[in-house]
């Protein structure tokens, strides 16, 4: 069930969990192999060979990299673009560098900013962010991979960004993506730390913040922001890319 809110103010949750340090996203490397293609499973979707730990085989849960020249073929199919491919796809077409640097487990922080004017689209991923609610028992060090992605507006006037779209994920350490939230119409104070938190507001007037709840719905709020992420080439704007 979609749920629509007037509140004036609320704070996304994202229900952490503790996992492997294995790497949330797989200990990768960025060797690419000569480029072959594959199909999904589940759609007519085709991916490439490209980059050597994202294979075209892999699960529907995890990344792979659109092959664009049958993208367009793909879309009669609605729903089925799934918004960790358009991620990685977009890291990749960046550089093959800067996708190894987002899946690295060396680099605890990730954050890629595409744009500057009118519509931009943040990818951010924290790699070292644990949440403990409750005593754990001694046991080899654990990460949490977690990954937040939108396409925003910054308003000056209004002292804001503005999220159309925003998404969350937790990365398993079997490479499995896994969404944890989605929402369109966010608002916060224009500070990344805010962003982060899900410290998001309704702003009101014709588009109410609106926060999905249910797995079909946060599936398509996801696919259609994949949509957007891959028929807008982000990779194409400059873009400005941080890590620690």
């Amino acid at each position: 069930m979609t749920n629509h809110t007037d509140s004036t103010s609320t704070e996304m949750d994202i229900d952490c969990g503790e996992l492997p340090s294995t790497d949330g996203v797989g200990h990768r490397s960025d060797s690419p192999t000569k480029s072959n293609s594959g199909k999904s499973c589940s759609s007519n979707i085709s991916y490439t060979d490209d980059f050597e730990t994202l294979p075209s085989s892999g699960p529907t849960s995890h990344a792979h990299i659109l092959d664009l020249g049958e993208y367009a073929a793909s879309m009669k199919e609605e729903g089925a673009l799934k918004l960790q491919d358009a991620i990685v796809t977009t890291l990749y077409n960046v550089s093959p560098e800067t996708l190894k640097s987002f899946v690295s487990p060396t680099v605890n922080t990730f954050k890629a900013v595409f744009g500057k004017k009118d519509t931009q689209l943040v990818i951010w991923r924290k790699g070292l962010e644990v949440f403990v609610s409750h005593p754990i028992p001694p046991r080899p060090k654990f990460l949490t991979l977690l990954l937040q992605i939108g396409t925003f507006e910054h308003h000056t006037s209004m002292k804001a960004y503005r999220f159309e779209h925003v998404a969350g994920f937790l990365i398993g350490y079997d490479g499995a993506w896994h969404l944890k939230v989605t929402a369109t119409n966010a608002c916060s104070a224009p500070k990344w730390p805010d962003v982060w938190a899900g410290k998001f507001e309704c702003h009101g007037g014709v588009n109410k913040m609106t926060i999905e709840s249910e797995e079909v719905d946060m599936a398509k709020r996801a696919s259609d922001l994949a949509g957007m992420v891959i028929e807008g080439r982000y990779w194409e704007l400059k873009a400005d890319v941080k890590m620690t």
